[in-house]
């Protein structure tokens, strides 16, 4: 088996794949403050890339899906069933995988040029997309069978019923999700492939 080589680029030089999210680290460093410059092993131009923009998206969707499932869906969860417990386990992991990534690429560009050029993200990003998207889809289905009548019961009866409209809520925001992460799954594909 051949040897692999990993090439990291320059400080100062963009490379074949500039723009996409090479920094210049000794300007782009920290905070500036006057003439001086704080925090310099935060890596902030990184939130401005596509890169990072994509990735405060899943975190922040993902943060509401969860906020909602245990707000709203624990009183619910008996009558979903496997749906929540399914999704529930599918916002855990992908916002606690992906809030540590944000964090490695945010305190080292370093980091984010070793695992964007290898074949973790696209992986990640890929089953990511297809279980936000399957577990919406099976969220979806078991709030409209087994909540929304009883929506339409509390309804009529004068009670209020939170869980469905939250829930329905939380199967919207899921499939917006894996829509975010297939779009990173791609821009991953063509940075691994040298596009970009």
């Amino acid at each position: 088996m051949p040897p692999t080589v990993i090439r990291m680029p320059g400080s100062s030089a963009a490379g074949p794949r500039g723009g996409g999210g090479h920094f210049n680290e000794t300007q782009n460093r920290g905070i500036r403050i006057g003439c001086c410059r704080v925090c310099t092993c935060i890596n902030l131009d990184f939130f401005m890339s596509k890169n990072g923009i994509l990735k405060i998206f899943e975190i922040i969707l993902g943060s509401f899906c969860q906020t909602l499932l245990i707000q709203f869906g624990m009183d619910s969860a008996k009558d979903i069933g496997e749906a929540f417990h399914g999704f529930l386990t599918t916002v855990s992991a992908c916002l606690t995988t992906t809030t540590i990534l944000l964090l490695c690429y945010t305190i080292s560009s370093r980091t984010f040029h070793l695992v964007r050029q290898s074949i973790f993200e696209v992986m990640y990003n890929g089953i990511s997309c297809f279980l936000y998207l399957s577990a919406s889809s099976y969220m979806g289905f078991a709030v409209n069978v087994w909540l929304y009548p009883k929506f339409l019961l509390f309804k009529n009866t004068g009670g209020i019923h939170s869980s469905y409209p939250a829930m329905t809520a939380v199967y919207y925001m899921g499939t917006i999700v894996g829509i975010v992460y297939g779009l990173d799954a791609f821009v991953a594909f063509r940075y691994l492939k040298g596009y970009t």
